[in-house]
């Protein structure tokens, strides 16, 4: 059987290229030269799972550090090993499939689309960056059929058969729930000043904040004022919230937010031990998302969850049929 490689994502320069030679920095002794796995007859090095976790290793030094590093790049090592035992045995899926061929010209022709797309068809740059690498062309062709048939065989096994029906798509709009249904939202602003300790230090903040209200309710702007005596985070910026659900607050709070119409002083509030006088400044109703709109994000996630399904089945039957050893 002659393949017919259909749509396949080209892998990267980088990747195809094999990378660069390993480095130690794993929190355990790994010797680079050694086999990290035996998959049937084949062995997978230490130096390939070493080569392929680069671009991971480089991300992880530039974020982590010290223990949580040697950690996380363990973590990527037993990563990239297993993903290499997985792609082995794709790899001898396709071997024992005596009616399958990969002919060289398919591969020299997918080549040469990389160099006109990456290399803006210039095959002295491409030799440089396969120099650079330390990889012949053999070398490199080598790992782009590979990655050419491991592609293949998984659309075959698991991409075609993705299969996710409106039903599927509209039972999973359902099950959301409030995934897709905005609160109701209110623009706040807040004053708040503390309550005091002593029962005279509470009289006289309680009298602080009425004679606040009063200020308010006379006409003073509630930003100057809140910049003026609030103690609250906000108060800089005029006690100013922003749109905000009032379930995020405090019970009472939330009660009396509800309570307010756009442009309503409340009352003095006690609350947590401070006092706190509200206004809202606009309302927006509670809203849900139509399906419409949602449909072709729900539609891709049941996809993406249906091919982790079929690739995990499709890796469970090949392996119980295997001889798998980690060293």
């Amino acid at each position: 059987m002659l393949i017919r490689v259909k749509t396949i994502i080209l892998p990267t320069l980088v990747l195809t290229l094999g990378l660069l030679l390993p480095t130690v920095g794993l929190g355990k002794t790994i010797p680079v030269e050694g086999c990290a796995a035996q998959v049937n007859d084949r062995m997978v090095t230490v130096m390939e799972v070493m080569t392929a976790m680069q671009p991971v290793e480089r991300q992880l030094r530039e974020t982590t550090q010290g223990a949580e590093l040697d950690r996380k790049l363990e973590e990527a090592y037993e990563k990239m090993l297993q993903a290499l035992i997985e792609r082995e045995l794709i790899l001898d899926a396709f071997r024992q499939q005596k009616e399958m061929n990969l002919p060289d010209k398919i591969v020299q022709s997918r080549t040469e689309e990389i160099v006109r797309t990456k290399f803006g068809n210039n095959r002295a740059a491409f030799r440089k960056a396969l120099d650079q690498e330390g990889l012949t062309l053999e070398e490199w062709q080598a790992n782009l059929k590979k990655s050419m048939i491991v592609a293949f065989l998984r659309e075959r096994e698991v991409d075609s058969k993705v299969s996710v029906s409106p039903q599927d798509v509209r039972a999973a709009y359902k099950k959301a729930g409030d995934t897709f249904r905005t609160p109701e939202q209110v623009h706040l602003r807040m004053i708040m000043i503390n309550g005091g300790k002593t029962d005279e230090e509470i009289g006289v903040k309680r009298k602080q904040a009425e004679d606040v209200r009063k200020r308010l309710l006379e006409g003073e702007l509630f930003d100057d004022l809140a910049r003026q005596v609030s103690q609250s985070t906000r108060a800089k910026d005029g006690g100013d919230w922003g749109w905000i659900d009032p379930a995020s607050r405090r019970p009472e709070l939330a009660a009396a937010i509800r309570a307010l119409k756009p442009g309503d002083i409340s009352d003095v509030i006690p609350a947590g031990g401070d006092l706190y006088i509200l206004k809202v400044e606009g309302r927006r109703d509670a809203t849900v998302i139509p399906f419409e709109k949602v449909h072709d994000t729900l539609r891709t996630e049941l996809e993406k969850q249906e091919a982790k399904r079929l690739y995990d089945d499709w890796m469970t039957r090949m392996k119980q049929k295997a001889f798998i050893k980690k060293y």
